[in-house]
């Protein structure tokens, strides 16, 4: 059963593109949330909000019920700070969402994890160490969370469910929204192997660029330890390990080549942390204390059309228009033989849309 209070902070979170010091400021500027929608709120969330915002809150609030309905209908459920099943990591960090969509296993929020950050154009040496290193840390019963874009989130997701492990991604957008397109998949593939999909941001919301760097903070707000395999200077991943810093979690970095750009940004920071260097999965779990789980997989029936594509893959790596040609699927139908093949562990997706056997 929901409380009042708790509609009324999903009201305001509903509030299109409000950005979080506003909203913040409004949850101060009240004793209780009760008072935002009291007889005498309405001119102090004006001031706060501005008109449009506020006039928008108010017409959530009148239709809340209906609100509701429609995360039920989409098999979405959400938490608020004030909830005791909050995630209690997340009230020590900077900013805290007031209020979490999810959709998927909600237990996960509560279990131990990691983060596992990157660029979204690794090479393939940091693609194959975040896929490595992912694995081993599902394995050995880490939760892994990443941010669900392209390069090395992509990876350490599938990697992670690749040894049935547990994962979360944490959205820049509704959780309604599949962003980037290609990772439909992948969507899929976490909610069906029991993963979690959580995001701030409510039905329809677009990735627009400033929601990167806020949803980096509940990255690292959710997870025990943040693990960075490979980052250019630019790369928004160097945004999650300073706040990971800041919210005093462990930190880990592998060093990349000094020659490539692709490893600026980690190696730089490597050069400020040098503490924080690691060579192993090992390495990273036997500094976060963790007790290995033995975990047995499953052997893999191959169907025709996979076992075209192992055995084509054999002799040489092959960019995705080859193996059209070899398989005769179509695009969909090759797309999800190839995400079945890499949550398998048996194929690995290269830059340039090339596939080699993992």
């Amino acid at each position: 059963m929901r409380t009042f209070e708790d509609k009324i902070l999903l009201a305001l979170a509903c509030v299109q593109e409000l950005g979080l010091k506003k909203k913040t400021s409004l949850l101060e500027s009240v004793n209780d949330v009760h008072e935002l929608v009291s007889q005498g709120a309405k001119e102090t969330v004006k001031s706060v909000l501005g008109d449009e915002a506020a006039s928008e809150f108010f017409d959530c609030v009148a239709r809340i019920d209906d609100i509701v309905k429609e995360l039920e209908a989409k098999q979405v459920n959400f938490v608020t700070f004030l909830d005791d099943d909050y995630p209690e990591r997340l009230f020590d960090i900077y900013e805290r969402p007031q209020v979490l969509f999810f959709k998927g296993n909600k237990e996960l929020l509560h279990k131990d994890s990691i983060a596992v950050v990157g660029t979204r154009k690794p090479t393939r040496y940091g693609a194959k160490i975040a896929d490595e290193f992912a694995r081993e840390f599902a394995s050995a019963g880490l939760v892994v969370v990443s941010g669900f874009a392209r390069g090395v989130d992509s990876t350490a997701h599938k990697a992670c469910l690749s040894v049935d492990g547990e994962t979360i991604a944490v959205f820049a957008c509704g959780i309604d929204v599949c962003y980037p397109a290609e990772n439909k998949g992948l969507y899929d593939a976490i909610l069906a192997k029991g993963g979690l999909l959580v995001s701030e941001y409510p039905l329809g919301a677009k990735p627009l660029q400033y929601h990167f760097p806020d949803r980096n903070r509940i990255i690292s707000g959710l997870a025990r330890g943040v693990f960075l395999p490979e980052a250019a200077k630019n790369s928004g991943s160097l945004i999650t390990m300073r706040l990971a810093i800041e919210q005093g979690k462990d930190i880990f970095i592998t060093p990349g080549n000094i020659f490539m750009e692709e490893a600026a940004g980690s190696n730089e920071l490597l050069k400020e942390m040098p503490h924080a260097m690691v060579f192993s999965a090992e390495d990273v779990l036997d500094a976060m204390r963790v007790n290995r789980e033995v975990r047995e997989k499953e052997p893999v029936e191959l169907d025709f059309a996979e076992t075209q594509i192992v055995d084509a893959l054999h002799d040489d790596e092959l960019h995705f228009e080859e193996l059209l040609d070899i398989t005769g699927l179509t695009v969909s139908e090759l797309t999800n033989t190839l995400i079945n093949l890499e949550l398998n562990g048996i194929i690995q997706q290269l830059s340039g849309n090339y596939y080699t056997l993992a």
